[in-house]
């Protein structure tokens, strides 16, 4: 297998970088300064010229999931863990109603979850330890993470304002468990493991957690960091509107 088309289950070993590298921390350098100028951009760009960059950014992730794809079926590589059922790959989902739509519940979804979610994977990636830096896996990974955290961020940077009411009223935390039951499942049945929640993954927090709990705590944990992250994201969200006095 070639280990630039490799996906990181048919990759060969030897290939990976550690984790906070110095490529890891140019990487995040370069997602940060991208995603500040773009925000500044987005700023002072006009409503109508907002919509067309999020739909932009919408269309490029779709690509990009297609090419991931397209990628795995031609060169044999296809198999149930390359399904859109992570986390992640939801979110492009989520960003492409967001951006067809003006959805408001979109929108706090995407400050909420798809935030800490895009950066917990961008600090602590699973692919980069695997494939090489400059395979056509590890670029898809790249871009799509570095695109889940920016989308949101400019939503940030034209005014929108993130309401806890909107989130809760909504009542996201139901097909949000919906899908995580719906995840859960579908592991077993397939033997994968779709947001961690068989295993804690390589080279994150989350593998120390699993090597030392029962499936039972453990999946309780994951719950408690999702209610905890939704939580943090909406406090900083309180501070940040007490220091602005926004009602």
């Amino acid at each position: 297998m070639n280990p630039y088309l490799a996906t990181k289950y048919t990759v060969p070993e030897g290939y990976g970088h550690p984790l906070f590298s110095p490529v890891h921390i140019a990487t995040l350098a370069f997602i940060a300064l991208l995603a500040v100028s773009l925000s500044l951009f987005y700023r002072k760009s006009s409503e109508e010229r907002r919509r067309y960059i999020r739909k932009i950014i919408a269309v490029l992730l779709i690509i990009d999931e297609l090419v991931k794809d397209v990628n795995a079926l031609l060169t044999g590589q296809w198999n149930w863990n390359l399904l859109p059922l992570h986390l992640c790959s939801v979110n492009i989902f989520i960003i492409a109603y967001e951006a067809f739509t003006d959805s408001d519940v979109a929108k706090n979804y995407l400050y909420g979850i798809c935030i800490p979610a895009s950066i917990a994977a961008l600090i602590f990636p699973s692919w980069m330890t695997v494939l090489p830096y400059f395979s056509l896996m590890s670029m898809h990974s790249w871009s799509v993470h570095a695109l889940l955290f920016i989308y949101p961020v400019l939503l940030l940077s034209g005014g929108f304002i993130p309401s806890w009411h909107v989130f809760f009223k909504a009542k996201v935390i139901i097909p949000f468990l919906t899908f995580l039951t719906f995840d859960y499942f579908f592991n077993y049945a397939f033997g994968t493991d779709f947001f961690f929640l068989r295993n804690g993954g390589e080279d994150n927090p989350l593998s120390f957690f699993e090597s030392i709990l029962p499936d039972s705590l453990y999946l309780a944990l994951i719950l408690i960091l999702l209610i905890l992250m939704v939580s943090v994201m909406y406090f900083i969200n309180y501070l940040v509107k007490k220091a602005r006095k926004i009602e």
